[in-house]
């Protein structure tokens, strides 16, 4: 998240998209098998991203081993070579690691308000850019179906998705049949795949606080993908909107229970504190100690921290290049040994 975007949305009116989504909902429970324990996991950025070298991706993936069980990789549509999550998914089945593969249709520079488009599909779709186009809606297709032949044991086929329905919900909903077609097609390929969608966790709970007489309503923004979401992915980034991680309330997480059911298994996707910014070390240190209290009491199979490394990417703000673990140089913060701790202890 940016904190342009976080301006922008201040000033967005909510009320027309609980309505609309209300209108267009329908599906049945699927229900989830109950996790035993919560894995942990994290996104496999080397030191030097992204001017890194072979060598610094190996390293990534041993200290990734040390911290948690997943590693996670997103990669923008736009920018996506299917050969890469192929590597990926081998050096992490070499590592021993689980892999959770993202793509994201939406750009991360525009507020994932537009449609990020490889270059080919763009020309080719014309003017109308939309997920309506049917030239975009199977290449999109396309690209879910070269994702399933690597079988993953998990896809997002959208990240922080809710962030275009509170900008462009036309477009929203357009997407919303466009992953259930998708959907299908992944598993036709891949059955044993667990599909599904991450929703930005702040801006749920803006919303609810803007209208808490519409948070029944609110949930219909998750429910439009059921009954074909495998799991409710989400992302995590508080420091914006709290001074410090104890300002957070016991129920800053366990609130998800106006919103999901309790057959659903939550996925983490994206957890962040910055160490610069609107966060410091000592903050990052505390909120994830804090981290197993505030997530009793939810089905939660997967909490994978964002970054491993810090990085030096234009789309990210000084907040999203500085939530790792460890340093772009590679020197280990206090939150590295912190997370190494958590997973250590008894979950």
């Amino acid at each position: 998240m940016e904190n342009r975007t976080m301006r922008t949305m201040r000033r967005f009116g909510f009320l027309a998209l609980s309505g609309l989504l209300l209108a267009v909902c329908s599906g049945t429970a699927r229900a989830a098998e109950a996790p035993r324990r919560v894995a942990l996991g994290i996104a496999v950025t080397p030191k030097n991203f992204p001017a890194h070298t072979p060598g610094d991706v190996d390293e990534a993936f041993r200290m990734a081993k040390d911290l948690g069980e997943y590693a996670v990789f997103i990669y923008q549509w736009k920018e996506l070579d299917p050969a890469i999550p192929k590597l990926v998914l081998e050096k992490s089945r070499q590592a021993g690691l689980i892999p959770i593969v993202g793509v994201s249709p939406t750009t991360l520079d525009q507020g994932r308000k537009e449609l990020d488009l490889p270059a080919a599909v763009r020309q080719k779709a014309g003017p109308f850019v939309s997920f309506a186009n049917p030239v975009i809606r199977e290449a999109f297709k396309d690209a879910a179906r070269e994702l399933a032949r690597l079988r993953p044991p998990y896809l997002c086929l959208a990240t922080e998705i809710n962030f275009l329905a509170l900008q462009r919900l036309d477009e929203y909903l357009r997407f919303a049949s466009l992953y259930k077609e998708a959907y299908r097609e992944v598993k036709r390929i891949s059955p044993e795949t667990r599909v599904f969608v991450s929703f930005q966790w702040e801006w749920v709970r803006i919303l609810d606080a803007k209208e808490l007489h519409r948070i029944k309503e609110h949930s219909k923004v998750i429910d439009i993908f059921r009954p074909e979401l495998d799991v409710v992915g989400l992302t995590t980034y508080p420091s914006p909107f709290h001074a410090s991680p104890a300002e957070l309330p016991p129920d800053y997480y366990t609130w998800m229970s106006h919103h999901i059911r309790k057959t659903d298994e939550v996925l983490f996707m994206e957890v962040g504190w910055p160490t610069t910014g609107t966060g410091s070390e000592e903050e990052q240190v505390t909120f994830i100690q804090r981290l197993p209290g505030l997530l009793q009491g939810i089905n939660i199979s997967v909490v994978a921290w964002a970054l491993l490394h810090d990085v030096g990417l234009a789309a990210f703000d000084e907040n999203l290049n500085t939530v790792g673990l460890a340093t772009r140089a590679g020197q280990r913060k206090k939150g590295y040994l912190a997370f190494e701790e958590w997973r250590r202890s008894p979950r």
